[in-house]
């Protein structure tokens, strides 16, 4: 793994402003999935703006009885939310059928859905790949 600078703002505009002046950063919040890639040399970033405490994680039931999730809201505290499991339980049994109870913990909504592949040529470097760099082929075609 290469090292990187890690930085914690107080607010979202100074997470906008870091993520905007500093090439390679990427926002973090739980990074279950961010920490394997870096594991495994796909993914350099120059440095994780960490976003987890900046309260972008409220689970808000609207007026007409839908849900507004946070970006930041973990996938066990949204799978254990009385009014998911009341009105939305596939919703709460796919969250807990998606992943052990400590990465449920960890793993936010926002990065589930900006989840990179799970392919096992996506995660070899030593394998060209049209998902990291464009244009250099695919070995699973």
């Amino acid at each position: 793994m290469k090292g990187f600078a890690y930085v914690r703002p107080t607010d979202v505009a100074t997470a906008m402003s870091v993520m905007s002046s500093t090439p390679g950063a990427v926002y973090v919040a739980g990074g279950t999935n961010l920490v394997d890639l870096m594991k495994l040399g796909v993914s350099a970033p120059t440095t994780l703006v960490d976003v987890g405490h900046l309260g972008l994680d409220a689970i808000e039931v609207n007026d007409d009885g839908g849900l507004r999730i946070g970006a930041a809201a973990r996938n066990s505290h949204l799978s254990a939310h009385p009014v998911v499991r009341r009105h939305f339980p596939v919703l709460a049994e796919a969250l807990v059928n998606g992943a052990s109870g400590q990465l449920r913990n960890m793993a936010t909504v926002g990065g589930n859905l900006l989840q990179r592949t799970r392919c096992a040529y996506f995660q070899d470097t030593t394998t060209p790949c049209n998902k990291r760099q464009p244009g250099t082929g695919c070995p699973a075609r």
